[in-house]
């Protein structure tokens, strides 16, 4: 491997409701007094270009110019402590269609847009490219197909050094939302465009083949391990 990928957390997300929270418009009210935005956590890959992955995007049901504006001046920040403006920014990757994960994509304007073919196929998404299971979209850098959450929905797997160390991480999207849902073998089943729950729990059983380092759609990275519940 000529290149090896730096990876790095742009903005940790953060989630609105927990797996033993009751799914009511009341939590998601409290949550966002207290300042939780439900954004996806975005990842930036350092390889022969740079690639971010999923955009962030803060208080999705809020459809405002106000709304988008706070939010494109929140990543332009967190970009500048990567020391880095969106301009830099080579590449988009988005793991699925949902605005939490791909609502700040108008502020890189010189990006590739990238996603899965059938994602692609399924908006008319005429301006981005479409990757299939396995493709290479940088060295050291390929899709992996995580249909559940939704049925486009694609992960991405590093092959990089952390540190001294070798290490697998795989960028989840929503196919791992958290740590918590993770932990406690639940998904999140809430979105309109909710695909399969059998789906889901193959392709976080295919994550925890492919990854040593798994980062979730909303939180904090987390070292792999096979929970109790998911069954071979």
């Amino acid at each position: 491997m000529g290149h090896v990928p730096a990876v790095r957390i742009v903005k940790v997300g953060t989630i609105c409701l927990e797996p033993s929270e009751p799914a009511s418009a009341f939590t998601q009210t409290i949550k966002s007094e207290l300042g939780i935005g439900g954004g996806s956590t975005v990842t930036l890959l350092q390889a022969d270009r740079r690639i971010l992955v999923d955009t962030g995007f803060d208080r999705e049901w809020l459809d405002t110019a106000g709304n988008n504006q706070t939010n494109a001046a929140d990543i332009t920040r967190d970009l500048k402590t990567q020391r880095m403006t969106p301009d830099d920014v080579d590449a988009v990757f988005i793991t699925h269609w949902h605005r939490d994960h791909f609502g700040n994509l108008d502020v890189f304007r010189k990006a590739e847009r990238v996603a899965s073919k059938n994602l692609a196929a399924r908006f008319g998404l005429d301006d981005f490219r479409g990757v299939s299971d396995g493709d290479e979209i940088a060295e050291g850098v390929r899709a992996l197909f995580t249909p559940g959450h939704t049925i486009d929905h694609v992960s991405l797997v590093v092959d990089c050094v952390l540190g001294d160390v070798r290490a697998r991480v795989a960028i989840a999207g929503d196919a791992v939302v958290s740590h918590s849902y993770f932990q406690s073998g639940r998904i999140w089943r809430y979105n309109a465009d909710f695909y399969d729950g059998r789906a889901a729990n193959e392709s976080v059983l295919r994550l925890v083949g492919h990854a040593d380092i798994i980062i979730p759609g909303h939180g904090a990275p987390f070292m792999t391990y096979r929970p109790e519940w998911l069954e071979p």
